[in-house]
């Protein structure tokens, strides 16, 4: 599809009803950036808002995927067309989520794989001596790494980058989009209290290891208590981001 054509055919008609691209953006419930995005030939309108924009703009979905006003005889030519255009664009983006999905999954075992080493050559490295807020560190470390790896796994990277956008001051370009900023929030106030637990739990076993090997139990408490401070980090986090969220469903929802 001719992407320039078809945004220029927006602007167009846009005019014609004496309308801007805040109050075409308003009426749609999308930001003007979007409309302005469209109208320069840089992406196109999502499938669902298509009707609603047709209907507003007073075209049907044919014409405004040709760019142009159709006639009677154009009209089933240029329906074919767009539909094996449209189906040509859903093979071609099957297709890069495949690639993207791959990817995903191989980073996303790696950095696990990281994860697990680092975790297991710091406990090494304390064979020899009590835990001590030594642990701190690496275990922030590989919860934000974790984080990073559950939303790049799952696709919301940008959904959540996108999330704190919202907030600030950009407005979402569909609300759909805004359910995606949502979802992403939700899924990383999970993730870290899941890598916070899953270090807690894996530091708390080393240390009943270390006990039933000549560890001093004067410190085993002290140590005890310190191996919880991943899972504070993870409930912190989920703190934090728990506003986020709620502002979120609040002010764009």
């Amino acid at each position: 599809m001719e992407q320039k054509k078809i945004g220029e055919f927006i602007a167009a008609q846009r005019k014609e009803k004496q309308m801007t691209q805040k109050q075409l953006g308003e009426a749609l419930g999308i930001s003007d950036k979007a409309i302005s995005k469209w109208e320069c030939g840089k992406g196109l309108p999502d499938i669902s808002i298509m009707v609603p924009l047709c209907e507003l703009l007073e075209i049907n979905v044919n014409e405004l995927l040709s760019g142009e006003h159709l006639t009677e005889d154009a009209y089933s030519r240029k329906a074919e067309e767009n539909m094996m255009n449209l189906i040509q664009e859903s093979e071609n983006q099957k297709k890069e989520n495949i690639r993207g999905n791959i990817l995903r999954t191989v980073t996303w075992v790696m950095g696990n794989l990281l994860i697990l080493f680092m975790l297991i050559m710091t406990s090494a490295s304390q064979t020899n001596f009590p835990i001590t807020f030594y642990f701190d560190m690496p275990s922030l470390i590989a919860m934000l790494f974790y984080l990073y790896l559950t939303l790049f796994f799952t696709g919301h990277t940008k959904n959540f980058r996108n999330a704190f956008s919202f907030l600030r001051r950009r407005k979402p370009e569909s609300i759909e989009e805004a359910q995606k900023a949502i979802i992403a929030v939700s899924l990383a106030m999970k993730s870290l209290i899941t890598a916070g637990a899953f270090c807690t739990l894996f530091f708390s076993i080393y240390l009943l290891w270390l006990t039933t090997n000549s560890m001093d139990l004067s410190t085993f408490t002290a140590n005890m208590a310190i191996t919880l401070i991943p899972f504070l980090y993870g409930v912190i986090g989920a703190a934090i981001l728990m506003p986020v969220k709620g502002c979120l469903e609040n002010k764009i929802l």
